[in-house]
């Protein structure tokens, strides 16, 4: 009996350059629409339609499109909103759908994020979106310390 040949894994099939650079092009509209609180392009890069989801560190998941776009818009009028630097993006993806996970830079600390992208027929447009504290690492520059920082229980796992 012939074997069949083997296929490349999932998440790197036909996934090429032109294509990641396409999706890191959406991840910086995403970061862009953030930074200058424009609630338009931040409602241009979430997909019109289908399931979306949004977690905001420390907060109950978002689930739906209105729900997600009315948190962003309360995000982005707030006058204390901090201003978010992306770095060390990582892309991975397979056709119609990519992953980035990047470390993003705010004054009182640092998140990491997985933004969730599918390609539609107007260009990638994000579909998930979940960022949560982990530990500061150097960035050449000077982020502010917490004011007081809890003490972890090293009992929990998390």
């Amino acid at each position: 009996m012939p074997r069949r040949a083997t296929r490349p894994p999932p998440l790197l099939a036909e996934f090429d350059e032109e294509e990641r650079e396409a999706v890191l092009a959406a991840n910086r509209a995403f970061y862009r629409a953030f930074n200058e609180r424009d609630t338009e392009a931040m409602d241009q890069i979430w997909a019109p339609t289908g399931a979306v989801v949004c977690l905001h560190p420390g907060q109950a998941p978002l689930l739906g499109r209105p729900e997600i776009m009315a948190s962003w818009r309360a995000i982005l009028r707030h006058p204390e909103a901090p201003r978010v630097r992306c770095m060390g993006e990582w892309v991975v993806g397979r056709p119609g759908l990519a992953i980035v996970v990047c470390r993003e830079i705010l004054p009182e600390g640092q998140l990491m994020a997985t933004n969730t992208f599918a390609r539609l027929s107007e260009g990638w447009r994000i579909i998930g979106h979940h960022s949560g504290p982990v530990p500061a690492i150097e960035t050449g520059q000077t982020t502010a310390a917490p004011a007081s920082a809890p003490t972890r229980d090293r009992r929990k796992l998390h």
